[in-house]
Order: structure tokens, then C-alpha cells, then sequence
């Protein structure tokens, strides 16, 4: 996962990781363990962030989700 990217798509969404987490009914911990790569998100999880993020094209979601972690 590329992490950077992801949370700068957050950013760019004007969301915090509080509300984001919020949004997608998961606990802030949990979000923040899965932003720093302790945990790994899974498909619905994805799907639901992408939706959320307003991430629609096939090679921004590859490059996000399935690229070589940027960060641990």
C-alpha cells in the first residue's frame, strides 16, 4: 500500500482521520493502524474508501492499495 498517497487523497478530501473513520464505521485506532501499515485493509474495506475518496480510476486504486508499502 502506498500510504503517502492515500493519505494525501484524505487530505485532499478535507477529511481527518477521526472523521474519516467516522464515515466508514471503523475505530480511528483501527483506521490508524491500517494507514501505518500494521493491519492490513481488506477488499470491502477498499472498495468503501475508494467510494468515500472519490477514487475511480483502476490505476490510481493499484497504485494506492496494491503498490510496495511506502511506509511501516
Amino acid at each position: 500500500m502506498n500510504a503517502n498517497m492515500l493519505k494525501g487523497r484524505i487530505v485532499e478530501k478535507g477529511y481527518s482521520q477521526r472523521a474519516l473513520a467516522k464515515k466508514i464505521s471503523m475505530s480511528v485506532n483501527t483506521l490508524n493502524e491500517k494507514l501505518n501499515g500494521k493491519r492490513p485493509f481488506n477488499t470491502d474495506e477498499v472498495i468503501l474508501l475508494c467510494e468515500v475518496l472519490g477514487i475511480t480510476n483502476s490505476s490510481e486504486k493499484t497504485e494506492i492499495f496494491l503498490s510496495q508499502s511506502s511506509q511501516k
